[in-house]
């Protein structure tokens, strides 16, 4: 397919130099589809269908000095909002290498089975501001275990490091070792429970519940294992777009526990996502009703903290609110809609200052 100028928009003497550009078009569609700002300047610009292209496509508006140009349209804000909530490159060996620190740090008091790290970092879930690091410790069930509370099996851990700052984590759960340096890490000690089947094969890690006194069932790496393949039948958005979520409930008192928008991600996200005005609606919709009711997943409930009428109640309030907001900005832009001004000041209620402001 040819792609030709608007009639009378060049000069004879400039054609040649259209066509070798609108070629460099046709060969870019079938390679990276991605030209420099550089190659258009001084030539109006154009998109295949014979329209003409906006005089800056990227949807941003220059501005002088050397500040980055601020959206104005509501795609360019969404994803200058993910690159201001994630963390930036691979923290996958910093993990390992606090998770090689702990096992160092414990093995001489510990008969120490297995250790691996786990949380929102290595699942790239991680939000910038509220990173967190947990390292699963499997500890000798007979020699550390057996016998013992969940009180008892934390505080054992808390006293090999007595030495340094520590603290048991909100929910009971892990110890939390402080250091000098981002991130500090979680200590989760736990049992394992082989499949009756097969001596070998893990089944589930056993999680000691300081606050309830009860073992909670874990499936850490099965759960890594479905973000992993769901964001790649998804597609590249789709952990961002748990980010998004997690950014959102931060900004409205932390109510829900990361996990748990997580199961909701994996839950309401079975197909290619689109855009993110779209998804975001579209997991708050989805979110009201799964909500309404307690969410099995993986042999157990991924929401067993909302544990009474109030707490729950509180969730689906602000739930409703964000999805009724979402759903106002993300009509201003539907089908041609160029409201993008007032779409990106809704987004900015439902995300917070981490949204960037229309230029």
């Amino acid at each position: 397919m040819d792609v030709m100028p608007p009639r009378g928009a060049l000069r004879p003497a400039t054609m040649q130099k259209v066509r070798t550009l609108c070629a460099g078009v046709r060969h870019a569609r079938s390679t990276s589809w991605r030209l420099p700002q550089h190659v258009f300047v001084g030539y109006p610009q154009f998109t295949l269908g014979l329209m003409p292209a906006p005089t800056n496509p990227v949807g941003l508006v220059p501005r002088s000095g050397a500040d980055p140009p601020m959206p104005y349209t509501v795609p360019v804000s969404f994803d200058r909002f993910v690159d201001n909530i994630s963390l930036t490159g691979d923290h996958q060996e910093t993990a390992n290498v606090r998770k090689d620190d702990i096992v160092a740090t414990l093995k001489d008091h510990f008969t120490i089975v297995d250790a691996f790290a786990t949380g929102s970092i290595p699942k790239d879930t991680a939000l910038k501001s509220k990173a967190d690091l947990d390292v699963m410790v499997v500890l000798h069930w007979e020699r550390h275990i057996k016998g013992k509370t969940c009180e008892q099996v934390l505080q054992d851990v808390r006293d090999v490091l007595a030495e340094y700052r520590t603290n048991v984590r909100k929910n009971g759960q892990a110890v939390t070792l402080y250091y000098k340096t981002w991130p500090n890490v979680d200590i989760v000690p736990v049992s394992v429970t082989y499949n009756a089947d097969d001596a070998t094969s893990v089944n589930h890690y056993n999680v000691p519940d300081m606050n309830t006194g009860k073992w909670l069932w874990s499936r850490p790496r099965r759960h890594a294992a479905a973000i992993n393949e769901r964001a790649v039948a998804c597609g590249v958005t789709f952990k961002p777009l748990v980010r998004i979520i997690k950014q959102w409930n931060a900004e409205h008192s932390t109510l829900m526990e990361s996990y748990h928008i997580e199961a909701l991600a994996l839950r309401i996200c079975t197909a290619p996502l689109s855009a993110y005005s779209w998804d975001v609606f579209n997991f708050f919709d989805e979110a009201v009703k799964l909500v309404a009711a307690p969410l099995e997943y993986d042999g157990g409930y991924a929401d067993d903290y909302l544990d009474d009428y109030d707490a729950r109640f509180e969730v689906l309030k602000r739930l409703r609110t964000a999805r009724d907001r979402a759903r106002d900005a993300w009509y201003l832009t539907y089908n041609g809609r160029d409201q993008h001004e007032n779409a990106i000041e809704i987004w900015r209620q439902i995300f917070g200052s981490r949204f960037p402001a229309y230029g």
